[in-house]
């Protein structure tokens, strides 16, 4: 008799609860060193593809990691500088825009006072709400590039190996029954990953030339934002507005805000519902409630590059869970199908 059928089903789940709830206390205990190095495995696995391109033209493995590594730094050393001078001008001018918020509240709260309505506006104003929020956008960046900084020495450490440790887990821990498991579940989930970082760079690139036209401060960094946070299907671009449409709002009005978040939701929905189902499929269509939920647990877990890698780390278990029998209906509850 198995060990596991001598207990009923409701005993089982209150220990596999109480294992899931005590991993979950170490990984939070251990944010600080996991987020570094689950980030710089995210970004090694989005950059994979570019390496076995370079050796499909016929470039010996070495070369082709070294330039590969070499691209990496510098197009992150490029978006590094963009971000840290746009945030730095943005941190300068931001008086500015809270005086453009609280006169935007003054003049609302004036001519709802002469058309008799009662609602107060003082959460638009720049001690308000919306003042709070882009504070709290413009806090949270210099932790975010420290991790990122961190992260992108571990990435050409990664590359480097990925070789030796492709090798490794094929042959000589092909046995073991989860590693054994891990290059096709690596396979599909790479390339998925490789399919949402295009659609990722349309909708950034989509997103600051409406910034551009809109002429709203900053729309390369709210790009380059847009695209990193929409890894995060379904609420990323959405999270990522909430900047430039406060801007906007400061700036110009509430028209312009208005347009801000009717731009962002006409991609949105070209993206999400259009052209993404279109290159993964049903097998890789996440559950939007699910999305929503690991945004949230990550998030509070890791911070704010847990919920930026909730996504891969769903997807992953969906994949794990899902070449099993025992927990194949695990899998099927965090996909659509």
């Amino acid at each position: 008799m198995n060990l596991s059928d001598q207990f009923s089903p409701f005993v089982r789940a209150m220990v596999a609860a109480a294992l899931v709830g005590g991993i979950l206390v170490l990984i939070f205990w251990a944010g600080p060193v996991l987020v570094p190095i689950m980030l710089a495995w995210y970004l090694a696995a989005l950059s994979l593809p570019g390496y076995f391109w370079l050796h499909r033209r016929g470039l010996k493995s070495g070369l082709a990691m070294l330039i590969l590594v070499f691209v990496l730094l510098i197009v992150s050393v490029a978006i590094a500088v963009l971000v840290v001078v746009s945030v730095d001008s943005l941190q300068s001018g931001v008086d500015k825009y809270m005086r453009g918020l609280d006169d935007l509240a003054s003049g609302l709260q004036m001519k709802l006072d002469e058309a008799g309505i009662r609602i107060n506006t003082s959460s638009m104003s720049g001690s308000g709400a919306l003042g709070q929020m882009l504070r709290a956008f413009l806090a949270a960046f210099p932790d975010v590039i420290m991790n990122f900084f961190f992260s992108l020495v571990l990435v050409a450490f990664f590359l480097l190996e990925s070789p030796r440790f492709y090798r490794l887990v094929k042959e000589d821990l092909k046995e073991r029954p989860i590693l054994s498991e891990m290059p096709s579940v690596m396979k599909t989930a790479i390339t998925y990953f490789g399919i949402r970082t295009r659609l990722n760079l349309l909708t950034g690139i989509g997103f600051a030339l409406w910034l551009v036209l809109l002429g709203v401060d900053y729309a390369a960094l709210w790009g380059v934002l847009t695209f990193v946070l929409s890894y995060i299907p379904y609420i990323g671009l959405f999270t990522a507005m909430i900047p430039p449409a406060i801007l906007a709002l400061a700036e110009f009005g509430l028209l312009h805000g208005l347009l801000v978040v009717i731009g962002a939701g006409v991609i949105n929905l070209l993206i999400e519902n259009v052209l993404e189902p279109t290159y993964t499929g049903k097998k890789l269509n996440l559950s939007p409630s699910v999305v929503f939920v690991s945004f949230f647990v990550w998030g509070w877990l890791l911070g704010p590059i847990g919920a930026l890698l909730s996504m891969p780390i769903t997807v992953l278990l969906m994949l794990v869970l899902g070449r099993h029998g025992s927990t194949q209906w695990v899998a099927k509850i965090i996909g659509r199908e």
